[in-house]
């Protein structure tokens, strides 16, 4: 018999908000997540030159999923410092630094997992991560247009211009970047 108060439909599994976010616009077979295939084409790659391209344009912000920007941190980091990237590299950096413990901790190594596994050549790297950036970018122009439409109602008549010229100031350093991705290694 149940009370009122209960719910059939309640379960004792924890909601991982990350997981809700992360799922709200992104492909849900790993296979086909730019993002991913990204990831798993630069944990193999041994194109240094590629790769220091792309961490120098791309940011972890232009991850939808927060875990791949996780793990790409790490690989900006160890790219930058000129360490080996691979897999194997990534965990022990990230057992380094305290983060694979708990159910969060977990996850990462649970994402990191599905990347590497994915089998995504490490070729057409500079393709992969304009994907990935080009989605971030369309993401940003809609968090502009709903920034300017609450504008449009909120802010005072004579800060409408001033405020229009920051997003589009903004969104041409976007595109500088994208532009700069684009262009590849030189």
């Amino acid at each position: 018999m149940q009370t009122m108060t209960e719910d059939p439909q309640a379960t004792a599994d924890p909601v991982d908000v990350d997981d809700l976010a992360a799922t709200d616009d992104a492909p849900t077979v790993p296979e086909l997540d730019p993002e991913a295939a990204l990831l798993c084409a630069l944990l193999h790659t041994t194109d240094t030159t590629e790769a220091r391209h792309i961490t120098s344009h791309l940011d972890a912000a232009d991850f939808l999923n927060p875990r791949y920007g996780a793990i790409y941190t790490v690989i900006v980091d160890l790219a930058t410092s000129d360490e080996p990237h691979h897999p194997t590299r990534v965990l022990s950096a990230l057992r380094s630094a305290g983060h694979i413990t708990g159910h969060r901790g977990q996850l990462l190594v649970d994402a990191l997992q599905t990347v590497t596994l994915l089998g995504t050549p490490a070729i057409g790297l500079t393709a992969l991560a304009s994907d990935v950036l080009d989605a971030a970018y369309r993401r940003r122009f809609s968090t502009t247009a709903q920034a300017l439409t609450q504008a449009s109602a909120e802010a005072p008549t004579d800060d409408l211009f001033e405020i229009l010229l920051d997003h589009g100031r903004t969104m041409r350093a976007e595109t500088n970047r994208r532009d700069a991705l684009a262009a590849g290694p030189s």
